[in-house]
């Protein structure tokens, strides 16, 4: 295990520890997302002590989130929300980790997907939170052919590294 990554996780409706109605979502645990964003880390060669907060939510939920902060009344897959503190004073200097934002997905979207893509619900809870971590480190697909190409390349590249 990497003791340079952290991971805050949650899972909407039940336990991040696993209680039942965790085990009836058929959701992977905690460890699962933490090993995937370690391999992410070591990919794109970062350095420090980074934590990160993986939350699993409804799809009433995701359409909040994508409504109040990307002007979209739908619910979709993944969001994230990087934090960005430019100041020169930053409570994180007294955290023995670097915060660097938050990423939100939708696990009944994220089972549709799967099950459209054939390919199983880990597959696509990884492919989310690589896609969302890559946003974190502030990579983009919305802005250029050029950065998607870049960005999903990137994204393919740590899936297949983690060796399903």
């Amino acid at each position: 295990m990497n003791k340079n990554f952290d991971l805050v996780f949650s899972a909407e409706g039940g336990s991040a520890s696993g209680g039942k109605n965790y085990k009836e979502r058929k959701a992977p645990r905690r460890i699962f997302f933490k090993k995937i964003l370690e391999m992410a880390t070591r990919e794109l060669k970062l350095k420090g002590k980074l934590s990160v907060s993986v939350n699993l939510v409804g799809e009433k939920r995701i359409q909040e989130l994508n409504k109040k902060y990307r002007n979209k009344n739908k619910p979709t897959d993944v969001l994230s929300f990087p934090i960005q503190n430019k100041s020169n004073f930053s409570i994180s200097q007294f955290l023995s980790f670097y915060d660097i934002g938050d990423i939100f997905i939708c696990l009944s979207i994220a089972k549709n997907e799967a099950k459209r893509e054939n390919i199983t619900i880990e597959q696509k809870l990884a492919q989310l939170v690589v896609h969302g971590f890559l946003h974190l480190k502030g990579y983009e697909h919305e802005k250029s052919k050029r950065e998607a190409e870049k960005m999903f390349k990137l994204e393919g590249k740590i899936i297949k590294a983690f060796r399903f």
